[in-house]
């Protein structure tokens, strides 16, 4: 192989690698930054709201679920990041192995946020009527500020 072969080599790895760093921090920076975290709700709510037992239990148990759920679905945002960054390592630039790859980040990310977002209205369900006025409180300041 030339020299002038072994430099667009090396250089299309790099720009791949530098393209698939963006993609991957850029997902990740979305992924937190679009919705509400729940621990930083249920902390507020804690703040706001003198719980009962019984709201305690169940909000617990539903943030048990809500982890292990979410656990799993960023592991597949992970597993479809690397896929993408292999796709571009491997033909740098917007080729259909691209393009199918980026739409299963997106479809893993969007499933992410599903989740969080029903989490969130599960959380909604634990409280006691009294108190859920308080909740749409945080979670709608949570939302706006999220959204400056």
């Amino acid at each position: 192989m030339s020299r002038a072969n072994w430099t667009r080599m090396i250089a299309g790895a790099a720009v791949a690698g530098a393209v698939g760093a963006v993609l991957v921090s850029t997902a990740h920076w979305a992924l937190q930054s679009a919705h509400p975290k729940p621990m930083d709700l249920h902390q507020e709510l804690h703040e706001m709201v003198p719980l009962s037992t019984q709201e305690k239990q169940r909000l617990e148990a539903r943030e048990n679920a809500y982890r292990a759920r979410r656990a799993a679905i960023e592991q597949r945002v992970k597993t479809t990041n690397g896929r993408l960054a292999r796709a571009i390592a491997l033909q740098p630039g917007w080729t259909p192995e691209v393009e199918a790859a980026s739409k299963d980040v997106e479809a893993a990310a969007a499933e992410l946020e599903r989740a969080t977002l029903q989490h969130v209205v599960e959380m909604r369900e634990g409280l006691n009527a009294e108190h859920r006025p308080a909740y749409d409180t945080v979670l709608v300041k949570a939302l706006s500020d999220g959204a400056k």
